[in-house]
């Protein structure tokens, strides 16, 4: 049996494999490069760098350690670590996009991603064209003979939405393009796009995967001829992972499971609360039965968990403010996913998010009730 056909959980504390002098937990291989035996073992690492370690840049055993770790949980062949969130997705669709490639967008990304996109990629020769992909319709008539990939978040960020994966996938592949999702907010515990036919899967592994709010880092996961000219360009671009957040991303994978169980209940708990809350309008959360998305992401995840991340908006938008500086357990900062509750005001000047941390459920649940009645 492999480390493919385990549970998740022990997959992600055991398919790192063997680590060298019997240690237990990977060790940091802190260096540049590594020593040639002789010009043949020389000539070998050029020959196939993703197998031998020469130079950091290109392969270290830290880093490959983790990336063991990611493809085993993303059900992948192959898996790389980036320094960032954000330098994985740009190397990705560069090196997907570039000289005169075509790439369709979700028109609900990340607003890095977004800028990214638009700003960036067509001066490197890459034309994006942002679609609403709950509108199939309108997904099939954005092709073009030079459409390389579909882009798009499953769980979307910081609305909650939830598109229909493997709807996408097929209109992608039917028009021959890759299907590339980030699936940063839902990560491998709720559900893995590969496994519903996606290509490629990317993470900011700075958030769940990590989840300890100490390290920046990136990852994706896939197969084919589009993850070699990924690799490629990283080598290049020199936007792979550092050893030591690599090894601080293992440490923190090997909880994965356990924290977005326990963000993924709180979190349920929460919506409800504010869901009822005279002062909220709206209330973005898959796990709520009212929620446009919840059939889809029931059918995505089983219906037993839908991650730590929601948000809403308030009757009286004015009252923002008095609301975000009420809060006092959950920090007031960017980012998500960690271990600790994070109350964010997004790139949306009506929304508030919630990324649930592992505290005591009724702690947080205190916490949002006080901070909502400051808006009335």
């Amino acid at each position: 049996m492999n480390h493919h056909d385990h549970g998740l959980a022990t997959r992600l504390v055991h398919s790192a494999g063997a680590n060298p002098l019997g240690a237990v937990a990977t060790p940091v291989f802190d260096t540049a490069s590594f020593v040639m035996a002789d010009m043949a073992a020389h000539q070998r690492s050029v020959e196939d760098t993703s197998r031998h370690d020469y130079y950091s840049r290109i392969r270290n055993p830290t880093v490959a350690a983790l990336e063991s770790t990611l493809a085993s949980i993303d059900s992948a062949p192959r898996a790389l670590a980036f320094a960032s969130g954000m330098a994985a997705i740009t190397t990705a669709l560069l090196a997907l996009g570039r000289r005169a490639g075509h790439l369709i967008a979700s028109d609900q990304l990340f607003v890095n991603s977004r800028e990214w996109l638009a700003q960036d990629s067509p001066d490197f020769g890459c034309e994006v064209t942002f679609v609403d992909l709950t509108d199939l319709t309108a997904l099939a008539a954005a092709f073009r003979p030079t459409t390389r990939a579909v882009f798009f978040e499953e769980f979307t960020n910081p609305l909650l939405g939830v598109l229909d994966i493997e709807a996408i996938v097929a209109i992608a592949h039917d028009h021959g393009a890759l299907a590339v999702v980030d699936n940063t907010l839902a990560s491998p515990v709720l559900f893995r796009p590969l496994e519903l036919g996606a290509d490629i899967v990317i993470h900011s592994a700075t958030k769940y995967l990590a989840g300890h709010g100490r390290v920046l880092a990136g990852a994706l996961a896939g197969s084919g001829p589009a993850m070699d000219a990924i690799a490629d360009l990283r080598r290049r671009l020199g936007t792979i992972i550092t050893p030591h957040n690599a090894a601080s991303v293992s440490a923190g994978m090997s909880t994965l499971e356990l924290r977005v169980d326990r963000a993924s209940a709180t979190a349920l708990r929460l919506a409800e609360l504010a869901d009822a809350h005279d002062a909220t309008a709206t209330v973005n959360y898959p796990g709520l039965a009212s929620s446009p998305g919840h059939a889809l992401a029931c059918r995505l995840t089983g219906g037993q968990r839908f991650g730590g991340m929601l948000s809403f908006t308030l009757r009286e938008p004015a009252r923002k403010a008095a609301v975000y500086d009420s809060f006092a357990q959950f920090v007031r900062a960017t980012s998500l996913g960690d271990v600790v509750s994070l109350v964010d005001t997004v790139d949306d000047p009506d929304v508030l998010r919630l990324s649930v941390g592992i505290e005591s459920p009724d702690d947080l649940l205190a916490d949002l009730d006080k901070a909502l009645s400051a808006a009335l």
